[in-house]
Formats: C-alpha cells, structure tokens, sequence
C-alpha cells in the first residue's frame, strides 16, 4: 500500500511539475474573464442608468417651445459620455426634429450626421441617415441626398432607402428611375406593414406602356 502511495504521489509530482504552472494559469485566467465580465456587466448597467437620468432631463427640456442651454448641454454629455447606450443617439435625433421645425437645417444635419455614425443601434443609425438625406433634399441638394442614399446598407434597410431615393428622383421629373425605386422599396417591404402608400407612388409614376401597377402580397396586409 506505501509502495503504491508512493508512486502516485511520484506521479502526480511530476504531473504537477509538468503542467502546475499551465493550470495555475489557466485558474487565474478563467477567474479573471468571470470577473472581468461581471465588471463589464456592472460597467454597462451603471452607463445605462446614469444615462437614462441624462435622457430624462432633456426630455424635459424638448418638451417646451425652445431648446435651452442645459438641454443641450445633456445632450452633448449623452453624445460624449453614453455614445454606447441607446439614449444618445436618440436624443440626438429628438434635437434634430426640433431644429427642423425651426427650420435649422444645419443644426438638424449635424445631429442626423451624429447619430447615423455612433448609435448604438443599427436600425437607428440607418433611421437617421435616410433622414439626412431627406433632409438634403430640403435644402435643395438632391445629388448630396442620393449619395448618401448610394451608401451600402443591410438589405433589411432596402425599402427605406428605395422609397427616399424614389421620392427624390419623383421631385425631380424622373418618372422611369422614381418607378423602379419604388418597385424594389416594395419588394422590399416586409410583409407585415402595409403598401398601399408604396403602391401609389407606383401607380402615379408608371410608364405610359404599363398596363397596371405592381401588386405585391403585401397589398393584402394594407
């Protein structure tokens, strides 16, 4: 029974000198990303709190006539501070809409510009270019507003970019590029969200040879 005691104990001496330091290493690592992760977790939700009390205060300060001083200076804390929770770039896109009834457009552009850069959120970034490049086209810049419409995208985005690039080429006479803008905007469009809208636009800018305008299962949910 020694002897055998012996020679496990031999072996796992060696066993331990072969491979201590690798499982030292290995415990230590392995506790540091479980630490490390719930750092990282309590990192975010302190980020998100903190943010949302930020949010709070310029949804108070949207809420009047006018956009005073302190709310934009949370709005700018949010942008430079919580750029990574969902509260940034949507405030950035609350201020933007305020600007546009103001019509100050260069203001309104800076927050689009902003937000379809840094939000967090893909659907959101996207949101706010297409609203850029409408935005553009406001201002009379149809060819800027199209190149940023040009600019790659997922292709769960296609009916949002195909219809602003269709009622840009609309206003501007082209009937023939607006119709096939629309057509793939409504190919596009998910089948659960109504078409009749998209439809219209098809209709009112089809080619004279055009016996009708495109229908799409997505007429049945309109």
């Amino acid at each position: 029974m020694s002897e055998f005691d012996n020679d496990e104990m031999n072996g796992l001496k060696r066993f331990w000198e072969s491979n201590g330091s690798a499982l030292v290493i290995g415990v230590v690592l392995g506790l540091a990303v479980i630490v490390g992760w719930q750092g990282w977790q309590w990192y975010q939700q302190r980020q998100a709190t903190q943010a949302a009390d930020v949010y709070q205060q310029v949804e108070q300060g949207l809420a009047g006539d006018s956009v005073d001083d302190s709310t934009l200076d949370a709005v700018a804390r949010l942008k430079a501070d919580y750029a990574g929770t969902p509260y940034a770039a949507d405030a950035a896109l609350r201020l933007a809409g305020i600007y546009v009834e103001q019509q100050d457009y260069d203001k309104a552009r800076e927050q689009l510009g902003w937000a379809s850069e840094n939000a967090a959120n893909e659907g959101v970034a996207h949101i706010a270019r297409v609203r850029m490049a409408r935005l553009l086209w406001t201002q009379d810049k149809p060819d800027d507003a199209l190149a940023l419409l040009d600019q790659a995208h997922p292709d769960a985005f296609n009916a949002l970019y195909a219809e602003a690039r269709g009622d840009i080429l609309a206003a501007r006479g082209d009937r023939e590029g607006a119709y096939k803008a629309y057509q793939i905007a409504l190919e596009s469009l998910p089948a659960d969200i109504a078409s009749r809208a998209l439809e219209t636009k098809i209709a009112d800018n089809a080619p004279a040879d055009a016996a009708d305008a495109p229908t799409d299962s997505n007429s049945a949910s309109s």
